[in-house]
């Protein structure tokens, strides 16, 4: 819980007795490796910062193709946003690859905390502000990299996740086959 509202305090100051009610409507959640924390096609009604382990957020396509958008890890958000904001069914799913840990605030407690606590409407929009900039270089990225670039972004931004999860997850994130990232991985 200290990471979370240190997070929260590096965006702007909150006082001890919103500290508390952060802590109160909040709690500590385990996802196993291979469970979802948000399936495609519901509403996302919670999110969850990320303590220990690792997601993939993927969207699937008209043919059933699924494609890993990113993953997110500790210190980042689990959450479908758009889902969670607009409150629609969600375009997305967030898999476990990892035995993850997450302190997980549902939707009504969110919109409790936006109306009690004073900076976190604030808070929250920074998070969200700087996590939508990442995901559309992240985007513009793929569209333009080769496969050796997209690969040695991975590691300079996600350097722990590279040993923690499947080959096979990480070429499927580049878009290449694993005997491809294998090649670019001996070449490193």
């Amino acid at each position: 819980m200290d990471r979370l509202i240190a997070l929260f305090e590096s965006i702007l100051p909150i006082s001890d007795s919103d500290k508390v009610l952060i802590i109160q409507n909040t709690y500590k959640e385990t996802v196993e490796k291979g469970e979802k924390y948000c399936e495609q096609g519901q509403t996302c009604k919670k999110m969850g910062f990320v303590l220990e382990g690792v997601f993939k957020v993927v969207r699937t396509n008209a043919n059933g193709d699924d494609f890993i958008q990113y993953f997110t890890n500790e210190g980042h958000f689990a959450v479908a946003l758009e889902s969670f904001t607009n409150k629609t069914p969600s375009e997305e799913y967030i898999e476990a690859l990892t035995k993850c840990t997450l302190i997980t605030l549902t939707i009504g407690k969110y919109e409790l905390l936006e109306k009690a606590v004073p900076n976190f409407p604030k808070i929250i929009s920074r998070i969200k502000e700087k996590a939508l900039l990442e995901k559309y270089l992240l985007k513009s990225e793929m569209f333009v990299d080769d496969a050796q670039t997209k690969y040695n972004k991975l590691v300079q931004r996600q350097p722990s996740i590279i040993q923690r999860i499947p080959q096979s997850q990480i070429a499927s994130f580049l878009g290449i086959t694993p005997y491809t990232l294998s090649r670019i991985r001996r070449v490193k």
